[in-house]
């Protein structure tokens, strides 16, 4: 179980393929603020203006995406608690009970981040 759900079968999600390792993702982060920051001092960019895309945007998709991170979580911590000896179609059906109707992809790529972060086994 544990090996099919840490090996991607799909070719374009390979190893390292549109992942960041953190403190790359956090100067990036660290870039954009800054040049966001600059153009609000150069008169470029307006904060009223941005924070209302913010609030937006966070209430469109946020919310969901919250609740789908929630419930992928709660299926990893469930993997971790049975030390791998559940399946996957378990798990999906206990994160649908908190996220109804949640892509399986999503939860499986959700899982491969949790394995590549803790070096492929959660407990």
């Amino acid at each position: 179980m544990l090996q099919r759900l840490n090996f991607s079968l799909d070719e374009e999600l390979l190893y390292g393929d549109g992942l960041w390792p953190r403190d790359q993702l956090e100067r990036m982060n660290a870039s954009f603020v800054a040049a966001v920051e600059t153009a609000f001092q150069l008169g470029l960019e307006s904060r009223a203006a941005a924070a209302a895309t913010v609030r937006l945007r966070s209430s469109l998709n946020g919310s969901r995406l919250l609740v789908e991170d929630t419930a992928i979580q709660a299926g990893w911590e469930l993997l971790c608690s049975k030390e791998g000896e559940i399946s996957f179609a378990e798990i999906l059906g206990f994160v649908r009970e908190r996220c109804p109707n949640i892509d399986p992809m999503r939860v499986r790529f959700g899982f491969e981040q949790r394995f590549r972060q803790r070096g492929g086994v959660g407990w």
